[in-house]
């Protein structure tokens, strides 16, 4: 007996919408959170669930046969968000790129298909699975075959309903449902129930009296305001009953055995995801599906680079490679190297880049130089080239100790990626080089994350520091471009890069506190607290531990 899984794919991509912030998006300016949360959602069921067969129902713009039976059928529902609109032809590409199949009919909705295939499915004595977030459904669930996973709200809040499921949370069968919703009304169709009549007492009626018919052949038996109510909407209810059936009989180009998943194109799917920026997504697709490592399930390969590092050997020397870095103007990505923790230890050296293939180092004992860093100052302060950097606080810390000002910071890429995608979590340069920039920024040479380099082959810290230096330059367009396209360049010049020199400053001085009346504050404070104890134990009767969860939960819901 096979399981076969039918999903209402705008439902499910609506639902995701709402579910997820809008602020969800790839470098390139793209919102995705609905096909995201579409996406998970779909990879959640097939690994939770397994199905032998799937298909996804989409809804075509055109009117359906609805529309024509009722006049103002969905007139109140309000349009789509264009941000939405613009994402489900992305949902659509998931589906496809999925090998899912995709059906849509004209003049008919999402659940009318649904339901033509779980009718089959049952006929066939398969068992079926309907995922949606639209109550429609439940009509539909018939033991011991037809089932509902119905989404209450978010991407992952679901509850798997079967008649008697249904039945507790409607307080109807199944086979009433439709009658149900006439009586009750339905908003989101914009089909209008009688006054006074909700869920519950729908579900009364039709209980007591079996059907519509019934429910109006006893209006002598209702109070006053009942019987006027259903009275004088009872066309209304009669043309709502012709709404609410979902239509069993739907003609489509295929049948239930005809929906597998699968002969998908590994690289193809890979691709998509890589465009959109489902890191996370494709390997949780890799393990529910099972995809073998030689079908292509590697991550995004990231091309190496190279950087040609010209040494300062003079101060001398490094005055004219700083003044020649000046002459050119052309924004510079620096890197300094430490002799342990970033921005805590020792500067060894800086590094300056001007592009993704050289740099220039000049070591510690070049900064200590005067002239060095007279010429310094002039390339990194006002009217200097837009200098670039990664944590450019902890540059501007360092440098200072060598009495160096940044003045021309331009681009600080942690900043600037957080801003692009602040769920993140961490900002690390070596993981946004491969992100927006397709590097691999670790040297081919060094060993392994993690690993001791017990033979001495890892590159000098000069390398190091270039290849940091010359991967911020490459970073900068991508970066810059993903904040251009998400309207967030505004807040990063007008705030946030204002704010890092601020905090440098503030990190190298520190903050200046009041000892003695934080003190008198913490006494005062722990003086209320002590007050506020006992008052709270005298209007319990007896004393008790008020921090004690369990002693607090007795004295408030046994006690008092």
């Amino acid at each position: 007996m096979a399981k076969i899984m039918l999903l209402d794919a705008n439902s499910l991509a609506y639902r995701a919408f709402f579910a997820l912030p809008t602020d969800m998006a790839t470098a390139s300016g793209q919102v995705t959170n609905a096909v995201f949360g579409f996406t998970s959602m779909l990879v959640n069921l097939l690994k939770d669930h397994r199905p032998d067969g799937l298909a996804a129902a989409f809804d075509r713009p055109e009117p359906t046969f609805r529309h024509a039976m009722v006049d103002d059928y969905k007139a109140g529902r309000a349009a789509a968000p264009d941000i939405l609109r613009q994402q489900m032809g992305l949902v659509r590409q998931v589906v496809e790129t999925l090998k899912i199949p995709l059906l849509e009919v004209p003049g008919y909705e999402a659940d009318d298909i649904v339901a033509t295939l779980a009718t089959e499915a049952r006929d066939r004595g398969e068992d079926v699975i309907i995922v949606t977030g639209d109550r429609d459904a439940f009509q539909l669930v018939e033991d011991p075959h037809v089932r509902v996973l119905y989404n209450r709200r978010g991407v992952s809040d679901y509850i798997l309903l079967d008649e008697a499921g249904v039945v507790d949370r409607t307080g109807v069968t199944p086979q009433k449902y439709p009658e149900y919703a006439a009586l009750r009304g339905d908003p989101s169709d914009n089909l209008p129930g009688v006054p006074g009549v909700g869920a519950k007492t729908a579900a009364k009626l039709l209980n007591q009296h079996g059907d519509l018919d019934g429910v109006f052949a006893n209006l002598d038996g209702y109070t006053p305001k009942l019987r006027q109510n259903l009275g004088e909407h009872e066309e209304r209810v009669r043309k709502n009953a012709t709404a609410t059936p979902l239509v069993r009989d739907v003609r489509l180009d295929c049948e239930v055995t005809d929906l597998r998943m699968g002969g998908w194109d590994v690289d193809e799917i890979r691709d998509l995801f890589n465009f959109l920026e489902f890191r996370t997504l494709w390997d949780r697709l890799v393990d529910a599906v099972g995809i073998e490592e030689g079908d292509g399930s590697e991550a995004a390969e990231v091309e190496s680079f190279e950087v040609e590092v010209t040494r300062a050997t003079s101060p001398d020397d490094a005055v004219a490679l700083i003044d020649g870095l000046a002459s050119r103007a052309e924004p510079l990505g620096a890197a300094l190297a430490w002799a342990g923790l970033e921005g805590r230890t020792d500067v060894m050296g800086l590094a300056l880049a001007g592009d993704g293939s050289s740099a220039t180092w000049l070591d510690a004992s070049m900064l200590d130089d005067p002239a060095v860093s007279l010429a310094l100052g002039r390339l990194v302060g006002p009217g200097g080239p837009p200098l670039n950097a990664h944590r450019a606080k902890d540059l501007m810390r360092g440098l200072n100790r060598h009495d160096v000002e940044v003045r021309s910071l331009d681009l600080d890429t942690a900043v600037a990626a957080y801003l692009v995608d602040p769920g993140e979590g961490t900002y690390d340069l070596e993981q946004l080089s491969a992100r927006y920039a397709g590097i691999e920024l670790r040297s081919p040479d060094a060993p392994p994350a993690g690993q001791l380099d017990l033979d001495g082959s890892a590159p000098d810290v000069a390398m190091e520091a270039s290849r940091r230096a010359a991967a911020v330059a490459l970073l900068v367009p991508p970066l810059g471009d993903a904040l251009e396209a998400r309207g967030l360049r505004p807040l990063y010049d007008d705030i946030e890069r204002p704010l890092v020199p601020v905090l440098a400053r503030m990190e190298k001085v520190g903050v200046r506190v009041d000892d003695v009346y934080l003190r008198s504050l913490v006494t005062g404070l722990t003086e209320e607290v002590h007050a506020l104890d006992a008052e709270i134990q005298e209007l319990a009767g007896h004393p008790f531990l008020v921090n004690s969860t369990k002693q607090l939960r007795t004295v408030l819901f046994d006690e008092l």
